[in-house]
């Protein structure tokens, strides 16, 4: 076999320790489990995947020379310590992608993290896919459920599956997971296997199922849960002092699945990893009081990301803003013959308006872009919103519509408009179009975003 490493600014012993792929792979993973603290049982054999994550070659912009691996399916490239920009590989498939993944997630639970946050797209033949949120819902869910269970793989070659429960949104996806379903048109669910059925450890989910929950399941053609898992009113009834680990799948489509996360936390303060949870449209909305709040102000800021790709569709060169545990945070664009360059990095979590004005606006890669050196302090003017979309205060919602969508035919950047007023006049029509943050508007202005 191929020896490769895993090359980081700072390598600490525990990243060596997940990282070497050597011939024996009872070897590795038992330097994987005395990383990570874990009893030392008789292993299994490393799966392909296992192999795969663990010869991943992650490139520093500082690093001059070329590592070439044979029998990879990474690409590896030279670095010039001199370039503004520089080549990376990136997984070409999702058996690649979900073998990084698990690679750094091994190493964010060898640093002690507790919180962690895995966000990926659904991959396509071509390279990732759709986001969630892009399609239809169940089609969605399908996929997530058959990324989530490969994930789970990683804790059955460590021999800890028995004590990781892993938590579904609700109690249709859960008897999805445990014992298939039938095509459905009227529901647009598609017929899928069991996936879950050979799970050696516990198996929840995280919203009520209650009467009405259980009649609509039954509508869809979901098979009924084992009569222990039915009825389940509070999130933490099935949860036990064995468990070692939550796993929390897909929790996206309904802000009070994360909250129901938040309760397991502040109950038993368990590891947890959230897959696939579209935090980021926790982050960006509107919570002005109540648990909601306390979810996106105190609860999300404690996660760390161990994996996470958010897309950019830019028409001109769309890309990605990029993060592998313990890499830096990267802004990745792709290259016209294939692949993609790294044209930033960031020690911290950039915020995606801000790549998406700096990086992806603009009809080329060269275009000037509107930058802000000073953050301009929000206004208790409540006019200006109104200006911005040229539109009296009085104006009706459906001529509002019609005016912001003129408004957006002349300041798209990709109709040479500037980046920075295509900004402001979707920021104005974002709160306008809401009659709830209208009305607030209308009383406070624009300060009322900052107060809340």
């Amino acid at each position: 076999s191929t020896l490769i490493f895993l090359h980081f600014s700072c390598v600490k012993p525990q990243y060596i320790a997940m990282a070497c792929c050597v011939k024996a792979p009872v070897a590795c993973i038992n330097a994987r489990r005395h990383a990570l603290g874990t009893s030392d049982r008789s292993p299994r054999a490393l799966g392909p995947r296992a192999r795969q994550g663990l010869s991943e070659v992650s490139l520093s912009r500082r690093a001059s020379t070329s590592l070439v691996a044979s029998k990879t399916r990474f690409t590896t490239v030279a670095v010039a310590s001199n370039q503004g920009s520089f080549k990376v590989s990136f997984p070409g498939s999702e058996e690649e992608l979900l073998s990084q993944v698990q690679t750094s997630v091994q190493a964010i639970l060898a640093d002690g993290k507790s919180l962690v946050e895995v966000e990926i797209p659904l991959f396509a033949s071509a390279g990732p896919g759709v986001g969630n949120g892009d399609c239809n819902a169940i089609s969605e869910y399908n996929a997530n459920q058959k990324m989530l269970r490969d994930f789970c793989e990683l804790f059955e070659w460590l021999g800890q599956a028995d004590r990781v429960r892993v938590f579904f949104p609700d109690s249709g996806e859960c008897s999805i997971a445990l014992n298939g379903v039938g095509l459905n048109p009227v529901s647009g669910q598609w017929a899928q296997d069991a996936t879950f059925h050979t799970w050696p450890g516990p198996i929840d989910y995280l919203l009520r199922d209650d009467l009405l929950t259980q009649t609509m399941n039954k509508s869809y053609g979901y098979a009924a849960l084992p009569e222990e898992m039915r009825g389940k009113r509070e999130v933490e009834e099935r949860a036990q002092v064995e468990d070692l680990l939550y796993v929390i799948g897909y929790p996206y489509d309904n802000d009070d699945e994360m909250l129901q996360v938040m309760r397991l936390w502040d109950k038993f303060a368990r590891r947890t990893i959230v897959f696939n949870g579209g935090l980021d449209n926790i982050r960006t909305g509107f919570y002005p009081f109540g648990a909601k709040k306390k979810m996106k102000n105190d609860f999300l800021p404690k996660f760390d990301t161990a994996y996470y790709i958010h897309q950019f569709r830019s028409t001109s060169r769309p890309g990605m803003l990029f993060r592998a545990y313990p890499g830096p945070w990267r802004v990745l664009r792709s290259l016209p013959g294939g692949g993609y360059e790294c044209v930033e990095e960031f020690e911290t979590k950039p915020t995606l308006r801000d790549v998406a004005l700096k990086y992806f606006s603009g009809p080329t890669q060269t275009a000037s872009v509107a930058t802000v050196d000073e953050v301009a302090e929000l206004s208790s003017d409540n006019t200006l919103y109104y200006k911005r979309l040229g539109v009296p205060r009085d104006v009706a919602q459906d001529k509002l519509v019609e005016a912001y969508r003129s408004m957006v035919k002349t300041t798209h950047p990709d109709m040479g408009g500037d980046p920075m007023v295509f900004y402001e006049v979707n920021k104005a029509y974002a709160v306008l179009k809401n009659p709830e943050k209208r009305a607030l508007y209308d009383i406070h202005g624009e300060r009322w975003v900052d107060e809340q």
